[in-house]
């Protein structure tokens, strides 16, 4: 067999179809506010100053 088929042999389609077929990973999650799956990232707290140049006062 050659060609992309090769890589389809034995797939599950009727599976898929019917969307009965399990993901590749799946995560363990231990609530509906479980984050643990996801990056931390640091709180944004610099909130940037209003800008009052009037650069735009001609417009």
């Amino acid at each position: 067999m050659r060609g992309p088929e090769r890589w389809f042999q034995g797939f599950d389609w009727d599976g898929l179809k019917q969307r009965t077929l399990s993901g590749p990973i799946v995560q363990q999650i231990r609530g509906p506010t479980d984050t643990a799956n996801f990056d931390t990232y640091p709180k944004d707290i610099d909130i940037p100053p209003d800008e009052l140049s009037n650069w735009d006062i001609d417009f």
